[in-house]
């Protein structure tokens, strides 16, 4: 490490999904946050870590920042708040593909405080048929904040991310090595467990089971070779509970192993996961069950 290495916190901060996971995980080269079509799959902030020879970044990922009256998503919009303030850089995801309106304006006057270190970062370059600079939100977040620099990228297949990484590292301080070189996350195992089987109920439920859903790993055994884990799936009906379980248990059977296999990929060892599913009636509005889940 030499005199000169830059490193440092980067808040990752955008509407629901502007693409900040996809994100997350093309610059780690790794999976570190959760990839669902639905917005608002991120619940907790997600160190990402990426080291090079002159610096080393980590990036927080924070829930798609949106105006919402549940107890939970007044949860989830503190926590993207105060990430802000504890970055010692900003990055703004746009997404070029989509019209600005209500949600990016609340992250425009959201970003304002800290236009000082900020970079707005205009992502899905390869989703839209014009340049770049002639997508109407372009223009309406480039005039909102006209002196913050910005990159155009692709999350998705690349384009643009080792140059934003570089532009990135030019704006942190000097500073030491936060975390071994061979880190990409600083993620527990119970809570990659939890995130895993949250996604693969996304990929199987779609929109039957929005967001009524927290996974709680509720004991856990493991050694060098096998990961041994025990799993609730909390909803908050008895009717989201029969589509995950599905007919003779087929649903939940399917993201089980499903789970499994990336959860063996992830931690390179044998995993056994054992599902249940639990319903705790509107849980999003129990706030004792809320601050629980924050807190641990």
């Amino acid at each position: 490490m030499t005199d000169s290495f830059k490193s440092g916190f980067v808040s990752l901060i955008g509407r629901p999904s502007s693409g900040k996971s996809t994100l997350m995980n093309t610059i780690c080269g790794f999976k570190v946050s959760i990839v669902s079509p639905l917005p608002q799959t991120t619940r907790f902030a997600v160190r990402g870590v990426v080291t090079e020879p002159n610096y080393q970044i980590v990036f927080v990922d924070t829930p798609g920042y949106h105006k919402a009256q549940s107890y939970l998503n007044k949860e989830l919009t503190a926590v993207a708040e105060q990430t802000l303030k504890d970055g010692d850089l900003v990055l703004y995801l746009v997404d070029l593909s989509r019209d600005f309106g209500t949600e990016e304006e609340a992250v425009v006057n959201l970003m304002r405080p800290y236009v000082h270190k900020s970079i707005i970062v205009f992502n899905k370059i390869d989703a839209v048929s014009n340049k770049p600079q002639d997508c109407a939100v372009f223009k309406e977040v480039n005039s909102r904040l006209p002196d913050v620099p910005y990159m155009f990228i692709s999350a998705e297949n690349g384009d643009g991310i080792k140059e934003m990484e570089e532009k990135i590292a030019s704006l942190l301080p000097n500073g030491p090595l936060y975390y071994p070189e061979e880190y990409v996350t600083d993620q527990s195992i119970p809570f990659r467990i939890e995130e895993t089987v949250r996604e693969k109920v996304f990929e199987r439920t779609k929109e039957e089971v929005p967001h009524s859903v927290y996974v709680k790993t509720e004991n856990l055994s493991v050694t060098a070779s096998k990961i041994k884990a025990y799993a609730a799936i909390y909803v908050d009906r008895e009717s989201q509970k029969g589509i995950i379980v599905g007919k003779n248990g087929s649903v939940i059977k399917e993201i089980g192993s499903a789970a499994r296999k990336s959860l063996s990929e992830i931690f390179e060892r044998t995993v056994q996961l054992f599902l249940t599913v639990k319903v705790h009636a509107n849980w999003k509005k129990d706030k004792k069950f809320v601050d629980k889940m924050f807190s641990e």
